[in-house]
């Protein structure tokens, strides 16, 4: 995977900068969508005027990588910037946007997905990251995990979930839809709210996750991995 920097090519607002942190603060990885039909450049000219993010306008790109269609990697800020991406995480996390206007959560009459170059584009980049940063693949998240359930959208949301290996799968279930959907069925037997069983690991699906550990004295990271699944599975046990 190559990496292109573009830090210095893209424009920059005439007085506005960035805060810095040290590179010891990151934790965590935060994929996004763009959500709209612009190239990165054009996306750059939005952020650096007033908009959505900050009425003063930010001072860059608003992320520290896009990927294009293509799958070309651009990185736009350096690692060491707080950009203004994700509300409460920014601080601690490395943006990623994928360029397009994918099909999600609230955004269902949109017929655009990520492309396979940009789905591996993702995972090299993440890899890379994971590796350069010690972190694990339980530390790359969506959007959606943090209150915006359309992004980065259904196909990109599924290739998180996958890639953070929160999932066991069980039985003849082979896709991660179907395993989600298992989860959210059993806690709702259990009486948790869970939200609709669509397979989709939203915001209610993560908060139910954590009630359940918080009950049954697991750690708490609304993540089903080997022991919080196994404690499921013992209390949903059909006789």
């Amino acid at each position: 995977m190559q990496i292109k920097n573009k830090i210095q090519q893209l424009e920059w607002h005439s007085v506005r900068r960035w805060s810095t942190r040290e590179l010891s603060n990151i934790r965590k990885i935060i994929f996004h969508q763009e959500l709209g039909n612009s190239t990165i450049e054009q996306v750059n000219s939005y952020h650096i005027k007033p908009n959505h993010i900050s009425a003063n306008a930010c001072p860059h790109f608003a992320y520290h990588y896009g990927i294009r269609k293509n799958g070309e990697v651009i990185q736009a800020n350096e690692l060491s910037s707080i950009t203004w991406h994700c509300k409460g995480q920014n601080s601690s996390s490395i943006g990623i946007m994928l360029v397009g206007n994918f099909r999600g959560n609230g955004n269902e009459d949109s017929n655009d997905d990520p492309s396979a170059e940009q789905i591996k584009s993702a995972e090299e980049l993440s890899n890379y990251l994971i590796d350069v940063f010690k972190l694990s693949k339980q530390d790359v998240f969506g959007h959606y995990q943090f209150g915006k359930p359309y992004c980065p959208g259904y196909k990109m949301q599924e290739w998180i979930e996958k890639f953070r290996n929160d999932i066991t799968l069980i039985d003849n279930v082979s896709s991660i839809e179907k395993s989600v959907k298992e989860i959210q069925k059993r806690l709702i037997s259990l009486g948790y709210a869970a939200g609709p069983v669509d397979g989709m690991m939203g915001v209610k699906t993560r908060f139910a996750i954590r009630r359940f550990q918080t009950d049954n004295l697991l750690e708490v990271d609304g993540i089903v991995g080997p022991q919080t699944w196994k404690t499921l599975l013992l209390l949903t046990k059909k006789s």
